[in-house]
């Protein structure tokens, strides 16, 4: 019964961290919108992959090191508000199209890059690595076996990835790329310039 109500909290505290607006949202909606659906999910997959990359290093013990460690911990900070600064940069310089295609040229190479900028985006953010510092801290028990703590950070990868998933499908929902077409371009610079915000918030005391 512990287990499950340890279970039950993961779940619920991760499940709203996940939904709430941040950098992973907005990468998700500016791929999905630049390159289309598949890009989209893709990029939630990387999203996902990130956040069991961030259980997987706190289970590790690396994230008490980096938590513990100054210079660390604004290594990851600049490193993580440099990346969401160049992906905001080319989200604001995003051009209108005359027409209602997606980049679907060299869709290996949109969906790898997609995948990157999803997987890279959660990594580098120090937020993230914080927020699932504390949660295995505080939330989860210290004699919780380790299976159970991997088990978890699967969970929270497969709570990313059917969020985002969602988002992507919603933001290339057919009615919705012909009701927003003519502002789709804006969009992207309005997701450019929070990714923008998002990496100057990083470097804030």
């Amino acid at each position: 019964m512990m287990l499950f109500e340890e279970w039950l909290s993961v779940t619920v505290i991760s499940g709203l961290a996940i939904m709430s607006p941040g950098p992973g949202f907005a990468v998700v909606v500016r791929n999905s919108l630049s390159y289309g659906r598949e890009a989209g999910i893709t990029t939630a997959l990387g999203n996902a992959l990130g956040d069991m990359t961030h259980v997987i290093l706190n289970v590790m013990g690396i994230g008490l090191l980096v938590a513990n460690s100054p210079g660390a911990f604004s290594t990851v900070q600049w490193i993580g508000a440099s990346y969401l600064l160049w992906l905001g940069v080319k989200g604001v310089l995003s051009k209108p199209r005359l027409d209602n295609s997606i980049e679907i040229e060299n869709k290996t190479t949109n969906r790898l890059r997609a995948f990157c900028d999803g997987f890279l985006a959660t990594l580098t953010n120090p937020k993230a690595f914080i927020f699932v510092f504390a949660l295995f801290s505080i939330v989860v028990s210290t004699e919780t076996p380790l299976y159970h703590k991997v088990v978890y950070g699967g969970w929270i990868g497969v709570l990313s990835a059917c969020w985002f998933t969602v988002v992507a499908i919603f933001f290339t929902d057919t009615r919705f790329v012909k009701k927003f077409q003519g502002y789709r371009h804006w969009i992207e610079r309005g997701t450019g310039l929070i990714l923008i915000a998002f990496s100057v918030s990083l470097l804030l005391p």
